[in-house]
């Protein structure tokens, strides 16, 4: 599946909603205004205010900044530059292990666990095994900040870092981030990396990226996964 597919989707959710309008106005023909407008606003506006919600959010959140230097549908072959990100390690499964790490992270940048004003919320939520059921969880921080104008936490587990600027190789892909699609979109991205003037960096494991909250419908979710890598040297 493509980042685009679900467009269509929408497209199909929107010819579902106007037909069922059409019923609608029909039977609400023998209701009062009154008990129109509130029919109105539960079956529709309020699902449509909702779904807005779903898709506008992840477009007001920073992202990190890069340059793409290569691209084909849905891969990228990106430079990201310098960037400085709160961080926490934590153990656990997948999943388990990035819940153990939002959620400090998140009362983190909310000064829930600190002095100092709220840092806003950024896109996406990274995700990387370290070794074994080890995950460094990790949030990017606002391109304002620099790292000694970062407040200090007062969980002493989470660290402030500047990471340098990397190539990176990026699959985006939408659905909910299960295990299996996880590893068949990274398959797919090891494919293409062998296709092209690239090769993975010895030694790096993959980031799992999430833009979307876990309440967002899988078709509408956005998830990337990237790892470092270098041009083939010519032999």
């Amino acid at each position: 599946k493509t980042q685009y597919e679900w467009y269509n989707k929408i497209i199909e959710f929107y010819k579902q909603v106007f037909t069922a309008w059409s019923y609608l106005t029909s039977i609400m023909t023998i209701f009062n205004k009154k008990m129109y407008i509130i029919i109105l606003f539960s079956l529709i506006i309020l699902p449509l205010l909702i779904f807005g919600f779903w898709i506008l959010i992840p477009f007001f959140l920073e992202n990190p900044k890069y340059t793409i230097l290569e691209k084909n549908n849905y891969f990228q072959i990106r430079k990201y530059d310098e960037m400085t990100i709160a961080k926490i390690t934590t153990v656990g499964e997948r999943y388990e292990g990035l819940r153990k790490g939002f959620i400090p992270l998140a009362r983190y940048i909310g000064a829930k666990d600190r002095e100092g004003p709220k840092i806003s919320m950024t896109a996406p939520v990274m995700q990387q095994k370290i070794i074994n059921d080890n995950w460094e969880i990790s949030f990017y921080m606002p391109s304002k900040f620099d790292t000694d104008q970062l407040p200090n936490s007062e969980n002493n587990q989470i660290k402030i870092v500047t990471t340098p600027s990397k190539i990176m190789a990026v699959i985006t892909f939408s659905g909910v981030a299960k295990t299996e699609l996880l590893e068949n979109n990274f398959a797919n991205l090891i494919k293409w990396i062998e296709e092209i003037n690239y090769e993975i960096i010895l030694g790096s494991k993959p980031i799992y990226s999430y833009y979307n909250d876990p309440s967002t419908p899988g078709f509408l979710r956005k998830n990337e996964i990237m790892i470092p890598v270098e041009i083939i040297a010519s032999q």
